[in-house]
């Protein structure tokens, strides 16, 4: 409930700003989502990524980029 309530919302509020930003600074915001992901679901580092996100029902941050750009999901 935590990341719904504090981080999913501002990453789509984002979306629209960050459609146009590069890979790499989009790898940060991966990096730092991850991590937070980890965090709140108390699992190990090595844990996949593809399992934390499937435990949310909720998309990766380039998936989110692309849809955006395809103004889909925006």
């Amino acid at each position: 409930m935590i990341y719904f309530a504090f981080v999913y919302p501002l990453l789509l509020y984002g979306i629209e700003v960050y459609a146009d930003t590069t890979m790499n600074h989009l790898t940060k915001l991966t990096t730092l989502n991850n991590k937070l992901l980890h965090i709140l679901q108390q699992k190990d580092k090595r844990t996949h990524t593809a399992e934390l996100y499937r435990t949310y029902s909720t998309l990766r941050i380039q998936l989110l980029h692309k849809l955006s750009d395809l103004n889909i999901y925006a």
